[in-house]
C-alpha cells in the first residue's frame, strides 16, 4: 500500500487490510499524535551521517517525533539527518562532543550546526533545507530572565535599555573590575570602577598598582579644548564659573595633570574672590 510522504502514514485503500484495517488505522493515528507531541531520546554516538529511522507504518521510527533527544559521545564529525520531507523538530542537545560538530538537516540537503551542546533547539525544513528557527527570529519578548551564556552581537537598530523608567541598575564586568561601567538607576548616576557612584559620573582607579591616569584625553582637533565647563557664571565664589580675577584666596595646593606626558601642576584656592 502506499505510504503518505511526510509521516509515511499507511494509507488505506478499497478492500486493503481485511481483518486488520482497525489495527493499521490506530497506528496511523498513534504516528500522528507522536508527530504532535510525541518524545524520543536518540544516540548518536561515533561520527559520520546517522538517518533517524522511518517505517512504513508502527509507531517506533524516530522520524515521525516532534521532540527529539540526542545523547552519547561523538568521536568525530556527526551527521544527523531526517528524511528530505517538511517538517519541524524540538531537539535537545545532550551529547558530549570532545570538540567534535554535529549537525541536523534533510537528507542530500543543507543542515545546521548544532553549535551548543546542553541546549535546545526548534528546527524547520523544507525538505532541502534545514534552519534553526530560534538564530534568525522576528521580535522577541522576554517576561522574564534572559540568560546568554555565548557571544552577544547587535547589528542595526536602537538600543533601549529601561524604558519604563524603573529602578533598575545595569552592571558590565571587566577582567577584575566588577564595576567597570555600572549604571545607577535609582539615583540616576553613571560609575566607572565604583558600584555606588557619587556624582552624575564617578571614575574611580581603584588600582594603586595600574600605574595608570584616571582620565586620558586625546584631543585630535587641534583648535578644539579638552574641556568644555557649562555652568553658572557669576563674580561670587557660589557660582560654578568665577568671573572673578582675584588672587586674595588662600592657595590650598596643587593638583597634578599630565600635558604629552609630562607631569604638571593646577593651584587651586580656597575662594574664588
Amino acid at each position: 500500500m502506499a505510504d503518505s510522504t511526510i509521516l509515511n502514514l499507511d494509507l488505506q485503500t478499497t478492500g486493503s487490510n481485511s481483518g486488520t484495517w482497525g489495527t493499521v488505522t490506530n497506528e496511523n493515528l498513534e504516528k500522528m499524535e507522536n508527530a504532535v507531541k510525541g518524545y524520543v531520546s536518540i544516540s548518536v554516538a561515533g561520527s559520520g551521517t546517522q538517518a533517524l529511522t522511518a517505517s512504513s507504518g508502527g509507531t517506533g521510527d524516530q522520524q515521525s517525533r516532534a521532540a527529539l533527544k540526542f545523547t552519547g559521545t561523538l568521536t568525530g564529525t556527526r551527521a544527523v539527518t531526517c528524511e528530505a520531507n517538511p517538517y519541524w523538530y524540538i531537539i535537545d542537545d545532550a551529547t558530549t562532543r570532545d570538540g567534535n560538530a554535529l549537525t541536523f538537516g534533510p537528507a542530500g540537503g543543507t543542515a545546521v550546526t548544532l553549535a551548543v551542546t546542553g541546549a535546545k533547539y526548534l528546527i524547520y525544513t523544507d525538505g532541502s533545507t534545514a534552519f534553526d528557527v530560534l538564530a534568525d527570529a522576528g521580535n522577541l519578548v522576554a517576561n522574564n530572565n534572559l540568560t546568554v551564556s555565548g557571544d552577544t552581537v547587535l547589528n542595526g537598530g536602537t538600543l533601549t535599555y529601561n524604558s519604563s523608567g524603573a529602578d533598575k541598575d545595569a552592571q558590565f564586568y571587566g577582567d577584575s573590575d566588577n564595576n567597570l561601567l555600572y549604571l545607577d538607576a535609582g539615583n540616576d548616576r553613571v560609575g566607572v570602577g565604583v558600584s555606588a557612584p557619587a556624582a552624575k559620573l564617578e571614575v574611580d582607579q581603584n588600582s594603586s598598582t595600574g600605574a595608570i591616569p584616571v582620565l586620558d584625553l586625546d584631543q585630535g582637533d587641534d583648535d578644539q579644548p579638552f574641556i568644555n565647563y557649562v555652568g553658572t557664571s557669576g563674580a561670587a565664589s557660589a557660582n560654578s564659573l568665577s568671573s572673578s580675577t582675584a588672587t586674595a584666596g588662600t592657595k590650598t595646593g596643587a593638583i597634578m595633570i599630565k600635558i604629552n606626558g609630562t607631569a604638571r601642576w593646577i593651584r587651586h584656592y580656597d575662594s574664588a574672590v
